[in-house]
Parts: C-alpha cells; sequence; structure tokens
C-alpha cells in the first residue's frame, strides 16, 4: 500500500519533472535574488567603517554604486525568478485539471465509487493548490539559504550573534516538525468536507427538474445546508488551528530578531564589534525579519499542498492511473497551457476508409455488420441488450466484439474511438451552441473557414429528423443550448444526440434506443433519413432497438431469441411470434 508520504512526494516529483529547466532556472535565480539583497546590509556596514569613519570618500562612491548596482541586478533575478514560478504553476495547474479529466473520462479507467462533486472538487481546488509548490520551492528555499548565509556571516562577525541565530532557526525547525503534520490532517478534513458539500451541490442541480416536480425543494435546501455547515466547520477549525500556528512561528523568529538586536549594540558598546558592523546586523536582522516571518507560515503552506497532492494522487490511483500512463502524457501533449505549442488541426481532413466488418461473439450467436450496412438488433430483455453493449465496450465475460478483424478491449477502445462510436440511450449535452453541440465530437467541423458552412450541420439534423429545430430555436444554429439540454424537450434532446453522432461521421456507429422519446411519425421520418445518411460505402451502423419504424429501413435484423439468434428482414421475422410479440411491446 502506498503511504501518504510518498503518495505526495510522486505527484510533486512528476509534476517539476515536467519542467526541470525552468524550475532550475527560476531557483537559482532566486536565490542570487534573496543572496544579493543579504548582502546589500554589509556592503553599507563596509561603508559606514571604511568610508565614513575611514575618511575615504573614494571608496564610500564605489561602495554607494555598488550597492545600486547590486539592487538592480537583484531586481532583475527577482522579476525572472517570479515570471518563471508563475508560469510553472499555471501550466501546471492547467495539466493537472487536464490529467484527472482524462483520467475520469477514459472508457479503460477503473469506475470509482466517489460522487461526481468529490471528483469536480479534486480535478478542480486542488489540481490548483498542489502547483502552489513551485511558489514555496522558488522561495522558500532560497530564502532558507539566505537566512542561514546570514546567520554564518554574523557568527564571523560575532560567535554570539551566530549562536542567537542558530538557536532561533533550531526552534522553528522543530515547530515545523511538530505542526506541519497536524496542519496536513486538518487540511485533508477541510477538503474532504468541502468535497462532500459540493457533491450534494452537483446533485442537487442535476436532479433540479425531479426535486421541483415532487416538490421537496426545501428538504434539498436543508441538506445542502447542513453538509455545507460541516465543510464551513472545518474550514473555521482549520483556519484557528493555521492563525495559532503561524503566531507561534512569528513569535519566535520575533524573539530571535530582538535577541540578536539586543546582543549587537550590547556588543558595540564593549567595543567587540565596530559601528559599521552593529549597521549591517541591524539591517540584515530587518531583511530577515521578513524573510523569518515569511518562512514561519511554510507549514501552512506545506499542508495545503502535500494534502491537494496525496488527494490527487488517490484519485488517479483509484482510477487505476499513474501521472506516467501514456493515456495522461497524450492528453497533455494534446492540450498544452497557455503560450505552450499546440496542435494545429485545419478543415475536416480526409475522409476516413472503412474498417469493417463489425462482429459480435455472443452466447445466443453471432452477429456482423459490414460496409455499407444498417443491421438492427432486437433484444427480448433489458438483459441481453446489456451483454451486447458491453460486448461491444470489451467488458463482457461471455461475449466479445471486434472491428476489422482486431478484437474491442478497455485497452483498446481509446484507440478505436476515431473508428467505432457507441451512442448511448441516455442523453447528456452541454452547454454551448447548436452548432457547438453537433461538432461535440467532430470539433473540426465548427471552425469558421470551411467552404460548405453549416452544410455539414443541417445534413446531420436531417438524418435525425431534426431539421425542424432551425426553425424552432430563435437563433438557428447559433442558439444557445443549455447544461444538459434543459431549454429542450426530451424528443429534441435525444434527436439533436443522434444528430450528434451523425455529425462524426464515424466508420462504425453502434446506436441504443434513439428514438424512444418521440411519435410514431417522427420516428418513421428517422429511420427513412438516417438510413438514407449511413447506407454508404465505407460506413456501418448497428440499431439497438425494438422500434419497427427503425427495424423496417435495416437491410438485415439480428433478433436474439432464447434459442438462438435469427437474421432476416423485419417482416420476415414478424412471421414468428416471440418477435411480434417483442416489437409491438
Amino acid at each position: 500500500m502506498t503511504s501518504p508520504t510518498a503518495a505526495h512526494v510522486r505527484t510533486l516529483r512528476t509534476i517539476i519533472a515536467r519542467h526541470p529547466a525552468k524550475v532550475t532556472a527560476a531557483v537559482a535565480a532566486s536565490i542570487v535574488t534573496e543572496t544579493l539583497e543579504m548582502s546589500v546590509p554589509i556592503i553599507f556596514g563596509f561603508a559606514v567603517d571604511r568610508g565614513i569613519l575611514g575618511g575615504d570618500l573614494t571608496l564610500l562612491l564605489q561602495l554607494a554604486a555598488l550597492a545600486v548596482l547590486v539592487r538592480l541586478v537583484a531586481m532583475a533575478a527577482w522579476s525572472f525568478s517570479f515570471h518563471w514560478a508563475m508560469q510553472l504553476r499555471m501550466a501546471e495547474q492547467h495539466n493537472l485539471r487536464v490529467a484527472l479529466t482524462a483520467a475520469a473520462l477514459h472508457p479503460g479507467s477503473r469506475p470509482v465509487d466517489r460522487p461526481a462533486g468529490e471528483v469536480l472538487s479534486i480535478a478542480t481546488s486542488d489540481a490548483d493548490n498542489a502547483p502552489d509548490f513551485f511558489d514555496m520551492i522558488g522561495w522558500a528555499l532560497p530564502a532558507a539559504i539566505a537566512v542561514l548565509g546570514a546567520g554564518a556571516w554574523m557568527a564571523f562577525v560575532s560567535p554570539w550573534l551566530g549562536l542567537a541565530v542558530l538557536i532561533g532557526i533550531l526552534l522553528e525547525i522543530v515547530g515545523l516538525r511538530v505542526v506541519t503534520p497536524v496542519l496536513s490532517r486538518k487540511y485533508d478534513d477541510q477538503q474532504s468536507r468541502a468535497a462532500d458539500a459540493a457533491s450534494t451541490a452537483t446533485d442537487l442541480v442535476h436532479g433540479l427538474r425531479v426535486l421541483q416536480g415532487l416538490g421537496v425543494q426545501h428538504r434539498a435546501r436543508l441538506n445542502y445546508r447542513a453538509s455545507s455547515r460541516v465543510a464551513l466547520r472545518a474550514a473555521l477549525t482549520n483556519a484557528r488551528f493555521s492563525g495559532v500556528a503561524n503566531g507561534m512561528m512569528i513569535l519566535v523568529s520575533t524573539l530571535m530578531i530582538a535577541s540578536v538586536v539586543v546582543l549587537a549594540a550590547s556588543l558595540t558598546l564593549s567595543g567587540a564589534i565596530t559601528v559599521g558592523a552593529l549597521i549591517a546586523v541591524v539591517s540584515l536582522i530587518r531583511t530577515m525579519s521578513g524573510m523569518m516571518h515569511g518562512l514561519s507560515g511554510v507549514p501552512v503552506w506545506w499542508a495545503s499542498i502535500s494534502t491537494s497532492a496525496k488527494r490527487i494522487d488517490r484519485l488517479m490511483a483509484d482510477f487505476g492511473r499513474t501521472h506516467e500512463d501514456p493515456v495522461i502524457r497524450e492528453a497533455i501533449a494534446a492540450s498544452p497551457a497557455v503560450g505552450e505549442a499546440a496542435p494545429v488541426t485545419r478543415g475536416n481532413g480526409p475522409r476516413r476508409d472503412g474498417v469493417g466488418p463489425l462482429a459480435l461473439e455472443l452466447p445466443d450467436g453471432c452477429i456482423e455488420v459490414a460496409d455499407g450496412e444498417v443491421v438492427g438488433v432486437v433484444a427480448p430483455t433489458a438483459r441481453d441488450a446489456h451483454t451486447v453493449l458491453t460486448a461491444l465496450a470489451g467488458t463482457a465475460g461471455d461475449a466479445s466484439a471486434s472491428l476489422g478483424g482486431e478484437a474491442i478491449t478497455p485497452g483498446t477502445l481509446q484507440e478505436r474511438r476515431r473508428d467505432l462510436l457507441i451512442e448511448p440511450h441516455t442523453v447528456d449535452l452541454f452547454d454551448g451552441t447548436l452548432r457547438e453541440q453537433l461538432a461535440t465530437r467532430a470539433p473540426e467541423k465548427s471552425v469558421d473557414h470551411l467552404d460548405d458552412g453549416d452544410a455539414w450541420a443541417r445534413s446531420a439534423l436531417e438524418a435525425a429528423g431534426a431539421l425542424d429545430l432551425l426553425g424552432i430555436l430563435s437563433d438557428g444554429f447559433d442558439t444557445r443550448i443549455q447544461d444538459r439540454g434543459s431549454n429542450l424537450s426530451g424528443g429534441q434532446r435525444q434527436r439533436l444526440a443522434l444528430a450528434r453522432a451523425v455529425a462524426a461521421d464515424p466508420p462504425a456507429l453502434v446506436l441504443h434506443d434513439p428514438t424512444t422519446a418521440v411519435d410514431a411519425v417522427t420516428e418513421q421520418n428517422i429511420g427513412e433519413a438516417l438510413a438514407a445518411a449511413r447506407r454508404v460505402p465505407d460506413r456501418l451502423t448497428l440499431i439497438l432497438t425494438r422500434a419497427p419504424s427503425l427495424l423496417v429501413q435495416a437491410d438485415r435484423v439480428v433478433f436474439l431469441a432464447p434459442t438462438g439468434a435469427v437474421s432476416g428482414t423485419h417482416f420476415d421475422l414478424m412471421e414468428r411470434d416471440d418477435y411480434a410479440e417483442v416489437v409491438k411491446r
């Protein structure tokens, strides 16, 4: 079993490994910045001792010019380090969101027993938090190095000053070791409670129409309010503990700074160190105070980052994926962050050749669909239909499927998506215009420079018996379709989903009950138009349905009878009582 520590280390190591050169450059530039900032007080100390008190005006001017130059170089280095750190942070936020989305959507990923809201929370909130590591490593590590360097210089000036700084640093390290694990647990609990609230909200939004129909909106609001208050209490508890922990760390650093200043003043009065050294120590400790206060917040920062990284890794593991999985790498490469090179897609591209035949080996018989054929399949029971669909997904234990002689498995299904499209009975539509809905599976068709304009979209609507939508929707192809098609009727949503599948123009198309929400006349029109659109060379279509209007248009119908699969035209099979009983239900 993977330890939590290994989980977040693996995630953070992965995001660093994607940008080794930029990470190194950002950290190096930040180290230069902090080192130069620390050197300015030391230069001023020399200027006081050698230039002012020593009466050397030339040296004073030279040291003043050196201080200005050092500050300019430090500002330039800071500008580069900040730019690179922000670029890395935003790029990895994008990459993690893409990686989690790819893992969730890939057909070969394992199903996860998590609410949709929790997955959404991890793919958004946690994916945004984990790359904050680039902020921390780009500042905290150089700041720690600069503080240690300043402490070494003070030890050179006076061992007592060095000892005071060392004690303060040791106390901070001990505090980090004590506070960080507790904060990590509290952040984990806070993120989990927030994910529960998001899950409840997601369920409420998806089931809004059902809730309104049942008249239980008030009860739903109470449930969400309860889960939201739990998340609020977790956040407040975490904030209180974070504030106390941060205050304790600031107290330690403040005591150290005060001790060093008092000690340096005493040493100056006793003649152990020079006035210039005192000025340098006071200026240096003032610069260190900002860094120490910043470093005191590292436990809070690290707890948030590591907790989010662990949650991301656990979700990836639940999907059966890793950050190095080829599926994840390909998804990130195909969707680069802003400023990175993106693959160029122009136009529709060449029409793909046929890949048939599509063959299914079922317990009760075989089904084969050749190029140019439209074949109907009639399943007497829901279990029989499920067997066909799981065979096509490569997940049926007692059935199998192949396309073009190559077996379909969960591992190869992603590769075959360009050739095989399985349109499920359940309709899922997303927010976007009618044109964008139709181009969901063929986005290159929606570009503005196509010579045929929206002819492809019109043809798809016609094949789905949905051309009337252009007259109903106020803005035609530019009409906004709301999330889940909430501004459409059930029949309109179903026909739009069918048109979307036709627009994709896959070599092999599988439809499952595509017309259950339409009337008989519309269903007949769909059957005729769909068969005409798909009965072409290099295209094959399998329709799993009991609708006579679709079956009568099929070249062949395969009936999965209890005694074994039988094939024939719809009218031939109507001579069988068992077939007639099924299709007349």
